[in-house]
């Protein structure tokens, strides 16, 4: 107990006298400055979350094609809220689909025949083979995602599921 009791004395003397920092002379280039403030570490409680991104229904990436950086490349998100969010190369809002728009492009998602869509392939060259662009959609359905990449299926622009995206991008300012 004696012990004890040495060490909790020992260990607040040490906190008392500035967690065992020896004095500095005040003309000393070592001496602490008086406007700093100690670091600290923020608790897990203090650090804000991080705001929560709608989930998207569609992704539309664009890649290929020669940019002055290098290869060209775009990933944008028509978000559940209607909000046509550009990811790559620039993490920026672009526009908001409305609201009809928006409900006419879920119920394509959710009532389209994928299989039949991605039963025709892409028969030619890619577009990336000569400095074009391929795009790849995919529709993020209640079922799970569905994924088409012009390069591998070939998509009927005609088609109501494609024309709904490409409505609400119009829309939306795209």
């Amino acid at each position: 107990m004696v012990i004890f009791r040495a060490l909790l004395v020992s260990a607040l003397v040490f906190v008392a006298s500035g967690c065992g920092q020896t004095a500095v002379p005040s003309g000393s280039a070592a001496a602490p400055s008086a406007s700093r403030a100690p670091t600290f570490f923020p608790r897990e409680s203090q650090i804000p979350a991080p705001t929560p991104q709608p989930p998207a229904i569609v992704s539309i990436e664009t890649r290929g094609g020669e940019c002055p950086n290098g290869a060209c490349g775009r990933l944008a998100n028509i978000e559940g809220d209607g909000t046509l969010h550009e990811v790559i190369p620039t993490d920026r809002v672009l526009g908001v689909v409305p609201e009809l728009l928006l409900d006419a492009l879920r119920i394509e998602i959710e009532q389209a025949n994928y299989p039949l869509l991605q039963s025709t392939p892409f028969s030619g060259e890619c577009p990336t083979a000569f400095d074009g662009q391929e795009t790849i959609y995919t529709f993020h359905a209640t079922a799970g995602d569905e994924v088409f990449a012009t390069c591998t299926v070939a998509i009927d622009p005609n088609h109501p599921l494609f024309q709904a995206v490409a409505a609400a991008v119009a829309a939306a300012g795209g």
